[in-house]
């Protein structure tokens, strides 16, 4: 069974939602893979899928459009994906969805930007990052055990077309891996798979690949650490021209998604533990990489501020450094708040000198360093009061969906242009580093709002005092 789990071709991919529908479809025999190599990391918790492939035209006619197959079931756990060619000379690409409710595969037709001619080749580099695809084994440990992850996939490569030779390689965080499955040796005599320090291989493979052959690979290696998942991430950021202040704020409902502590933790243990600084699968510190520049940092939970947090900051870069007020073990829950202000000439310029037209650029996420997943993640720019002509632009290789609404806060009359995005399914190494672009008019006359509406409030309460203190309210004769 020839299979591979990749998807995406030809430059960094366009993924657009456009549904071709077909009771069954089969991709048109048009190309053929001369080779592959498939490198899954597993370092991280979750997956992390490199293929490299070779993709030769084998018809008669110029082709424009591949088609890459899923497993139906494995679609919803796709977070991102990145392809190019190596040679890093091809443009962007995009991607339709051919719908088939009636077929256990799911594919995706990717259209060439540059034809492929017959008897020409593309040598194609696509990473795909899937999460919820490993789970803890056992599922329950002691305070003082360590943690296995347990992966289950496939030995040969899902695909469309035809693959003369393939092999897949395995990354691990340690050499410790408690078992793995494993095959008759292949025809040069050699072990499969092979083990080398913290790496297992598994091929190469020649086609013919009989159907019979068993596909299943299952593996459960060492992880002794936190698998830090966030539920939901609210993320604010405010625009002050009055104050030129950009203020962010982040609301995390995180939970420690690893293998749940089965007995009552021992406050002990843990002291004892951390005083020789041993390895542990809880979560005991988050680290910012913030701006330079940044300043009012703070810091709290749903008891009020937590003060185990240490801010450092030069001219070069800024990080902050949090310890929630419990370590976080397996299967608890932890809801905190995060913010800080920037100085908003940083990431606000305008168009023109001394013109009305702005462009704001700010990080669509800044996360902890940690590898982190997000279930659900929410960006809302708050552009200040009077902003009209509002465009965004959207973080490349993100799905996103918008919202916009006007935000109402203090003195404020007819409320504040919002923007928000919302995303799902988002791993921190794809969504940081990602950027949003805002460009907006804001007239200069715009700026007076505030203090007109404060000063018209105190003369209101002043007219009103007078007038109150002109009412007789002595009792007559």
């Amino acid at each position: 069974m020839r299979l591979s789990l990749f998807r995406g071709v030809l430059g960094l991919f366009t993924l657009t939602t456009t549904l071709v529908s077909a009771t069954t479809f089969t991709p048109p025999q048009v190309f053929k893979n001369s080779n592959l190599l498939r490198t899954i990391d597993l370092s991280r918790p979750y997956v992390k899928e490199t293929t490299a492939v070779i993709v030769e035209n084998v018809s008669d006619e110029p082709q424009t459009e591949y088609y890459v197959p899923f497993a139906r079931d494995v679609v919803p756990k796709i977070s991102s994906i990145e392809a190019r060619d190596k040679k890093g000379n091809l443009g962007d690409f995009e991607a339709e969805l051919v719908k088939s409710d009636e077929s256990p595969t799911a594919y995706y037709r990717i259209i060439f930007t540059k034809p492929l001619k017959p008897s020409q080749s593309y040598t194609l580099q696509i990473v795909t990052t899937l999460t919820s695809t490993l789970s803890p084994v056992p599922k329950e440990i002691a305070q003082g055990d360590s943690q296995y992850l347990q992966y289950t996939g496939l030995r040969f490569t899902l695909s469309a077309y035809p693959t003369d030779k393939q092999k897949t390689k395995f990354r691990f965080p340690s050499v410790e891996i408690a078992s793995f499955t494993q095959f008759p040796d292949l025809p040069e005599g050699t072990a499969d798979p092979q083990k080398t320090g913290n790496s297992l291989t598994y091929g190469p493979y020649s086609a013919p690949i009989s159907e019979e052959n068993e596909n299943t690979i299952v593996i459960r290696y060492d992880y002794t650490n936190p698998i830090v998942h966030v539920n939901r991430l609210e993320r604010d950021i405010e625009v002050s021209h009055w104050g030129g202040n950009l203020a962010t704020e982040e609301r995390y409902v995180m939970t420690n998604a690893g293998a749940k502590l089965r007995d009552n933790f021992s406050r002990q243990m843990w002291t004892a533990k951390s005083y020789y600084n041993h390895p542990t699968a809880a979560l005991k510190q988050l680290t910012y990489p913030l701006h330079p520049g940044t300043s009012d940092v703070y810091y709290t939970d749903e008891i009020g501020n937590v003060t185990t947090s240490r801010f450092r900051s030069n001219l070069r870069e800024a990080h902050l450094e949090l310890k929630p007020r419990f370590p976080l073990m397996g299967g608890w829950n932890y809801t905190f708040t995060v913010g800080w202000n920037n100085d908003l000439g940083r990431y606000l310029k305008q168009k023109v000198t001394g013109g009305e037209d702005y462009v704001l650029k700010v990080p669509f996420m800044q996360g902890p360093t940690e590898y982190i997943t997000y279930q659900d993640f929410e960006l809302r720019v708050i552009l200040p009061e009077g902003a009209t002509n509002v465009a965004i632009s959207h973080p490349e290789g993100i799905a996103v969906e918008e919202f916009r609404y006007r935000h109402q806060t203090y003195m404020d009359t007819i409320g504040r242009p919002t923007i928000v995005l919302r995303s799902k399914n988002l791993v921190d190494d794809i969504a940081r580093g990602k950027e949003v672009i805002v460009t907006y008019t804001y007239p200069k006359t715009a700026l007076l709002r505030k203090p007109l509406i404060v000063a018209a409030g105190v003369g209101a309460l002043f007219m009103a005092s007078f007038l109150l203190g002109q009412i007789d309210v002595r009792i007559g004769k």
